[in-house]
């Protein structure tokens, strides 16, 4: 058991989980804004599928990988990061259409033909590559979501 608990440790101490109890910790990444209802008529051309898109902050004043982290829709549509590291104290946004990775800088995308989020509500999951929920932002209608 104690060579479980020494990796597990390590984890805990990169992702800024210290001694504190996990309602106390802070969240290492974490929605801070969904755009959910691209404007002007949702006709799924490209333009309009970016103009739908999430951002994800770093909460930590160091920097986080976050290869293999996923989001989720409650549909179970998902995208898996790859090698992309969050700056400390920093944010990238996902489109739902296609582009150029990184291009501009902080700006990724989901590469999807269809809307990812639904106008009338829907629930977007952040999962760390253990499955474990880092942070969930929730809706109910059409609207520019503060999580």
């Amino acid at each position: 058991m104690r060579k479980l608990l020494a990796p597990l440790a390590v984890v805990a101490a990169v992702l800024g989980f210290g001694a504190a109890p996990a309602s106390a910790a802070t969240k290492p990444v974490l929605f801070t804004y969904v755009y959910v209802d691209s404007p002007g008529t949702d006709n799924r051309t490209n333009a309009s599928l970016n103009q739908e898109y999430f951002r994800l902050t770093n909460q930590l004043a160091k920097p986080v990988g976050l290869r293999n982290w996923s989001v989720k829709d409650a549909a179970g549509k998902v995208i898996t990061f790859g090698n992309i590291t969050l700056p400390a104290k920093g944010s990238f946004v996902v489109h739902t259409g296609k582009g150029t990775q990184g291009s501009p800088t902080g700006h990724f995308y989901w590469n999807s033909g269809n809307y990812i989020w639904n106008n009338t509500g829907d629930t977007a999951t952040l999962r760390s590559p253990s499955g474990a929920t880092m942070d969930t932002c929730v809706w109910k209608k059409v609207s520019t979501t503060k999580c």
